[in-house]
């Protein structure tokens, strides 16, 4: 198990440095060292990446925490088909945007909810004056409902801009009638007793006339009898 040496002469015959072969049993430790060193490296780099990602991984948390609800208000929303309801009142009640045609109706009791409307189509003639009431009042838009984009990037300004949403939902308000239903009995009752009073009033005069055309008295002309006072009509007739 000795080394080998082995002698080589240059081309002038001069020797060169002799050339060693090591033996297998060095050779191996030598393989294992390298390969340990390799390990070594290798786990630095692994350390090293690791923390790095580490570090990326806490720098995107941070920034995916500081957008959560941003981004939950701009594109996570949920969808949920009700089918024909009879509680709408509770659902406008919870709602921040009312999105609907122009029905008179609805944007009167949204207005009354303070709700900002955006308007998506409407009858010609019959619900086109809705449309610019609710624009003029500067409590929603008009976006037609064929291009949903555009509906969903206005609605979506909307609920990300609370300055925004604020101002269309006090508009709202200035133009809803919470207690319309209520006012609007109330006058017809107080216009119903007028003309009553009118009916009943007309009816009297009228008997009264009737009376007179067949010389009867009049409760007023009884009164005055009773009360000693004579009352002569002469008939120019």
């Amino acid at each position: 198990d000795s080394n080998i040496v082995y002698h080589q002469s240059s081309a002038d015959g001069q020797s060169l440095p002799p050339m060693t072969e090591v033996d297998e049993a060095e050779q191996k430790d030598t393989d294992e060292k390298r390969e340990e060193d390799a390990e070594t490296d290798e786990d630095m780099k692994d350390a090293l990446s690791s923390r790095k990602l580490q570090e990326t991984s806490k720098e995107i948390y941070a920034k995916e925490k500081s957008w959560t609800t941003m981004s939950a208000k701009k594109g996570e929303v949920h969808v949920v088909g009700l089918g024909f309801v009879t509680k709408m009142a509770e659902y406008m009640v919870a709602t921040d945007v009312l999105v609907s045609k122009a029905g008179p109706g609805t944007i009167a009791e949204a207005a009354s909810l303070s709700l900002p409307v955006m308007l998506t189509s409407f009858l010609p003639g019959q619900e086109e004056g809705n449309v610019d009431f609710v624009v003029d009042g500067s409590f929603g838009s008009y976006i037609s409902d064929a291009d949903p984009i555009g509906v969903a990037e206005e609605v979506g300004d909307w609920l990300t801009d609370e300055e925004k949403a604020k101002e269309l939902s006090q508009n709202a308000k200035q133009h809803g009638a919470p207690h319309a239903a209520r006012d609007i009995v109330r006058q017809i009752g107080d216009i119903s007793l007028k003309w009553k009073k009118i009916n009943d009033d007309r009816a009297e005069l009228e008997k009264a006339a009737q009376k007179l055309k067949l010389g009867i008295p009049s409760q007023d002309e009884d009164d005055e009898e009773k009360d000693g006072r004579k009352v002569v009509t002469a008939d120019t007739s």
